[in-house]
């Protein structure tokens, strides 16, 4: 019994080894990315990249701006520093300008992948739409969608049957599949309008949610057989275009159109919801897609129609193809961590190192294990698991069986 908690705290040393070592080896080396700024100049029709680290500012072919230039290259950006400096354009490409127009067209959203990969909300507030007040109120009871929908309330605790049957019924009535796989809201009053949620039934349908006037209104929303989505992003737009951004399990980008529930499909390539997170800025002329991966950042503008007119990509190292990465995979065959920047569940996360070049310092540190034993004076076939220990799993294991020693065959 006491070689089985020796080996059990032999183990609990390697993993908490395997979390710190590497965690504060890169705490000490690592050196950060700065990926760059880049958005589409509706002026030279071509992406201005701002290099934050470097304070330079260029446009795809390498010409070098000062950030005055630079500004006057994106009006629809920096429109009240062009105001203020006296430099904004009176019309661009025949369209005359206010601010009202460049308020209402521009737009910002970003998905980071860990949002993807997080806990949901066991409960929804479900706003009233037409209330007749200037601001959105917080209802008094919130929803959850289990065999049914059902509206508890927040001060007792009590189920509210009346309203449950009621939008149960509703959503039956609709060809609404319980329960629901995915539930997308924008579940906050700081927002314009309410426009209730979209809702993925257990039969990967698409529903729309809200309640006007204490009724509950339901829209099944047409969609391509086959067609999954893995994550919706509910929107709120000055322009009020489209109601969400939508994500299917093949990581393709959709958008669904406000009050006629157009799904279109935007021509966007790259983006992979699991690890890359994306940046979308509108303005009146032009969408630019940002996607950011860890070695490379991919720039696609669209036109006001959806349509591709020019992509732009930078590459850059991984952290394991920079010297100090080599460096780790050297040092150390595998991390785990606690966190990834991929996911906001804590749990184990396992990677093992590029290569095999760690290998060499297992094999060092299993003979120098050796010479160890055998200047002791022990014999070696007692102590062949502690070998194998430190063979596999290399420092993390040769500090874990030195800091507990095997004392049970001395």
């Amino acid at each position: 019994m006491e070689k089985i908690s020796r080996y059990l705290l032999v183990f609990i040393a390697i993993l908490t080894l395997a979390i710190i070592l590497p965690k504060l080896y890169w705490m000490a080396f690592e050196k950060p990315v700065r990926k760059p700024f880049i958005l589409y100049s509706c002026i030279n029709d071509d992406f201005m990249i701002h290099r934050i680290s470097e304070k330079t500012w260029e446009d795809t072919k390498g010409n070098q701006f000062t950030r005055e230039k630079y500004e006057k290259k994106l009006p629809l950006m920096f429109e009240k520093q062009l105001i203020t400096s006296g430099s904004m354009p009176d019309s661009i490409k025949g369209i005359a300008l206010d601010m009202r127009t460049i308020s209402k067209e521009k737009s910002f959203f970003r998905l980071k992948a860990n949002e993807i990969d997080a806990p949901a909300p066991g409960l929804y507030p479900l706003f009233e739409s037409q209330s007749g007040r200037a601001k959105i109120e917080l209802p008094e009871d919130f929803f959850r969608i289990t065999w049914r929908i059902d509206f508890i309330d927040a001060a007792t605790n009590k189920v509210l049957e009346e309203k449950s049957q009621l939008f149960s019924a509703a959503l039956f009535q609709k060809g609404f599949s319980f329960p629901a796989k995915k539930i997308s809201g924008i579940s906050t009053p700081r927002k314009s309008v309410d426009e209730g949620y979209f809702i993925v039934d257990s039969k990967d349908r698409l529903f729309h949610l809200k309640m006007i006037k204490g009724n509950p209104y339901v829209k099944q929303i047409d969609i391509p057989e086959g067609l999954k989505f893995s994550h919706i992003s509910c929107v709120d737009f000055k322009n009020k275009d489209f109601y969400a951004y939508l994500f299917s399990d093949k990581n393709e980008i959709y958008i669904l159109t406000q009050d006629d529930y157009q799904l279109i499909k935007w021509p966007v390539e790259g983006f992979d919801a699991s690890n890359r997170d994306l940046k979308i800025f509108g303005d009146l002329f032009n969408y630019t897609v940002i996607i950011e991966a860890e070695d490379h950042t991919k720039a696609i503008a669209l036109n006001s129609d959806y349509q591709v007119v020019k992509t732009y990509t930078e590459t850059w190292k991984l952290k394991e193809e920079q010297p100090e990465g080599k460096i780790f995979t050297s040092l150390f065959p595998a991390q785990v961590s606690m966190t990834s920047d991929n996911s906001k569940f804590i749990r184990f996360y396992f990677s093992l190192s590029e290569g095999f070049k760690w290998i060499f310092l297992n094999l060092l540190l299993m003979a120098f294990h050796f010479i160890w034993l055998y200047r002791r004076k022990v014999k070696l076939k007692n102590h062949l698991a502690d070998m194998g220990i430190v063979a596999v799993s290399g420092i993390f294991g040769f500090i874990a069986v030195h800091f507990f020693p095997n004392k049970f065959f001395d």
